[in-house]
């Protein structure tokens, strides 16, 4: 074999002069992209907003978050495969300031049940100023610690302003998606428009005082033992208000559950879950509690 002559060394050399220039050139091209995408993430993240600018950072999140959201849908298409009910989901996570959703029967309207008592107490601080007389707040005790529906019905009544009252609270929490029924527990929603109630009740809020919140927070966190299933599963450390309702008066069931963990690795999450098409309640109580521990087990690693 002969040796390349010195006009061929030479060309070899500036073909891999330009191969380097152009290997350099896309580094630093995707570095300025990525830098640029934290930016643009970072000026249309509310909690990020106001803050000192670290675009490294951000766009580290950014695709940590990603990850996040990537493995969250994962594990809940796995709990969801051997399943005939309709579920929705949704996660807010203060670690990464995002909101993580799956629905396996998009357009579906979910009927709130139960877990609309937590609206109505939301609502009715809202109306009075935080102030209720003894015989209000001893309708909010029941309401929500046990589930009780006379005491629902008379706070609407009597303290809301009817069904226009409940959907004007959900106006005020920007609650788009959800539609006040005159049959409060026929209320529709998505576990989005919940998780914008939650994050009002257990984060920041222009709209609840902080007496406001912890009022809401201590009768969620002193539910009756029997009605601690759900998004608790898992967690020592939560908030909830569940919902259940048989369907249309037949053997299928309506089965919600909504609230607060305050997770690991400073991670808390409000969550809300909605199902229907269950078979008993039971089964929509252990579907719901299958996908907290997956949920759970994503956010604290």
């Amino acid at each position: 074999m002969r040796e390349p002559s010195r006009r061929e060394l030479r060309a070899a050399k500036k073909r891999s002069n330009r191969k380097k220039a152009w290997g350099v050139s896309i580094a630093f091209i995707v570095m300025a992209l990525l830098l640029n995408v934290g930016l643009i993430y970072q000026n249309h993240n509310p909690l990020t907003q106001n803050k000192s600018s670290n675009p490294t950072k951000t766009v580290l999140n950014l695709f940590k978050s990603s990850s996040i959201s990537s493995r969250l849908k994962k594990a809940w298409k796995a709990d969801l495969a051997d399943s005939d009910s309709n579920v929705s989901i949704a996660v807010y996570s203060t670690k990464t300031g995002d909101t993580y959703t799956y629905n396996t029967t998009p357009g579906h309207k979910y009927h709130m049940a139960s877990t609309v008592k937590v609206s109505v107490l939301a609502g009715v601080l809202l109306k009075n100023d935080g102030d209720l007389d003894s015989e209000g707040r001893d309708y909010a005790k029941a309401m929500i610690e046990n589930s009780d529906n006379d005491s629902t019905t008379a706070l609407i009544d009597n303290y809301l302003g009817g069904t226009d009252g409940l959907q004007d609270t959900f106006n005020q929490f920007q609650m788009t998606n959800t539609h006040a029924e005159s049959a409060w527990g026929m209320t529709t929603t998505t576990p989005a428009d919940q998780v914008k109630l939650l994050n009002n009740i257990f984060m920041s809020s222009n709209k609840l005082t902080s007496s406001e919140q912890s009022y809401i927070k201590s009768l969620m966190s002193n539910v009756e033992s029997d009605q601690n299933w759900g998004i608790s599963a898992g967690s020592n450390d939560f908030a909830i208000k569940n919902g259940w309702l048989n369907q249309d008066d037949s053997t299928k069931w309506i089965v919600n559950s909504i609230g607060y963990i305050k997770g690991s690795n400073n991670n808390n999450y409000t969550i809300a879950v909605y199902t229907d098409d269950n078979s008993t309640m039971n089964s929509g109580e252990k579907l719901i509690e299958k996908l907290a521990r997956s949920t759970k087990k994503v956010l604290d690693n």
